[in-house]
């Protein structure tokens, strides 16, 4: 049911984001379209966010656009190693009314140069364990992540683990509990993020997406 002017006046002073409506859709590939939704108390943005998946030197590209806050537009681009050749790139990007019908996503190449770091890396789908194996991380790599979730669409859920080298950005943002963004849901049960071995640096405090997890 549609909200009311009176009501989206009140919610716009009691809560940034309330009335915003955004278009809401997930697809392979660099575009979508979708319904617009109204974005919950809190998401004061639309959002874009593309994520590049390389598979045994395949590129595979996926785009989700939903509500989001704008905090998350600070977020550059997040990279993950999984090892075996397995690697995640997402950059996000954010809009209201118009701008959206122009706004593009791009993500940069990924920089493959060892740094000298290194974590455990794996895999593995339905299931909450994978076979680890000593991976070397690259680039702006410099932090390990451990991730164990169930992602929801259609209702069918399927539970993942994933483990690798991650850029730290990627650490501001995976948190454990769920979000959904574009009909698509995540429940995080695991979500650790430590120094990678090699770095000689302070171990950042809890962090909070990885890969397509926003906030609702």
């Amino acid at each position: 049911m549609e909200a009311s002017p009176a009501v989206c006046i009140l919610a716009a002073l009691l809560a940034t984001g309330a009335c915003l409506r955004c278009e809401v859709c997930f697809g392979l590939g660099t575009s979508c379209t979708g319904d617009l939704e109204t974005c919950a108390a809190g998401e004061d943005s639309c959002g874009v966010a593309l994520t590049e998946s390389t598979l045994a030197g395949i590129k595979t590209q996926s785009i989700l656009k939903g509500c989001m806050p704008s905090s998350q537009c600070k977020a550059g681009p997040v990279s993950v190693n999984f090892g075996q050749g397995m690697r995640t790139q997402t950059s996000f990007a954010c809009c209201v009314g118009d701008a959206c019908r122009t706004t593009i996503v791009t993500v940069p190449p990924a920089d493959t140069t060892p740094n000298g770091r290194s974590c455990p890396g794996c895999v593995a789908v339905f299931a909450d364990q994978c076979s680890e194996k000593t991976i070397q991380c690259t680039g702006d790599e410099t932090r390990c992540v451990d991730i164990v979730e169930t992602l929801t669409t259609g209702g069918n859920p399927v539970q993942m683990v994933m483990k690798g080298c991650a850029s730290e950005s990627v650490c501001a943002q995976i948190k454990l509990g769920s979000s959904t963004f574009a009909g698509l849901s995540a429940d995080l049960t695991t979500a650790k993020c430590t120094v990678a071995s090699g770095a000689v640096e302070v171990a950042p405090g809890p962090g909070g997406f990885l890969l397509l997890k926003l906030r609702s």
